[in-house]
């Protein structure tokens, strides 16, 4: 069975639960409804008691490369923030999900593509795929959220790295940093990750659960998400300025392709 909304489909593999990211148009990027769809369908399908396992993957050659720049072409800096604040939710659902959530990552996973794929328990990824943080370069300030996010699994050294260069990782790179679970070759990330699920799925559902919790607790962004938002700190997620022209130069870029 097939549905999908604003985006994302789903459809059932065995015991695995698989959300399909786009059409393969624009890099699989998603609008704010997009994002809003995909977290509701964890929700509900981490929920499922027929479902052991979220394998969340792009259509075609590619994972995501983040958020649409189109939906933020002449946005404001409130529509700019809900959205941000709509992406973040949707990874403390899949960070919060009773099941594990796999990631097949080709193609590219940058920006809000790679925190989507570091939000999942498992990053399965494509010799090929490339993965990385290039946002400093559209005026997108860092939370402490996506900062937790990149540290937690490679340190704060390689994290200051994909910060500051805004360089995306080969996958061999990923691989030794520790952003990523496992490699295959090109085209089977997705065939490579179901097959996770089976595997995961012969584990005793409660002691997935305690697994996924203790983990959570140990590596923690919710309270650090919370944190932001409500602190003293809390402050916008662009520099406004630097973030529409960094986003109408891209489309004076793109205008004759």
């Amino acid at each position: 069975m097939t549905s999908g909304s604003a985006g994302v489909a789903r459809s059932t593999h065995g015991v695995a639960a698989l959300l399909q990211l786009g059409d393969g148009s624009r890099l699989n990027t998603l609008g704010r409804a997009g994002w809003r769809a995909l977290d509701t369908m964890v929700a509900t399908a981490a929920a499922d008691p027929d479902v052991a396992a979220v394998v969340i993957a792009g259509a075609s050659e590619t994972f995501s490369a983040g958020s649409d720049l189109n939906e933020w072409s002449g946005s404001s800096m409130e529509e700019v923030e809900r959205t941000f604040d709509v992406m973040e939710a949707c990874f403390q659902t899949i960070e919060g999900a009773p099941v594990p959530v796999l990631a097949a990552v080709e193609g590219f996973a940058a920006g809000a593509g790679c925190q989507l794929a570091l939000a999942c328990d498992l990053v399965v990824m494509s010799r090929e795929a490339r993965l990385g943080m290039p946002v400093a370069r559209l005026g997108i300030l860092a939370s402490r959220a996506f900062a937790v996010r990149v540290s937690r699994r490679c340190g704060t050294a390689m994290a200051s790295d994909l910060y500051l260069t805004g360089r995306l990782l080969t996958a061999d790179e990923s691989l030794r940093a520790g952003l990523v679970t496992r490699l295959v070759p090109p085209g089977l990330a997705r065939a490579e990750a179901l097959a996770l699920a089976e595997v995961i799925s012969s584990t005793p559902s409660s002691a997935l659960r305690a697994a996924k919790d203790a983990l959570r607790r140990a590596n923690p962004t919710s309270e650090v998400a919370r944190l932001e938002a409500t602190g003293p700190v809390a402050g916008p997620r662009v520099s406004y300025g630097e973030f529409s022209g960094a986003v109408d130069a891209f489309f004076a870029d793109r205008l004759p392709s």
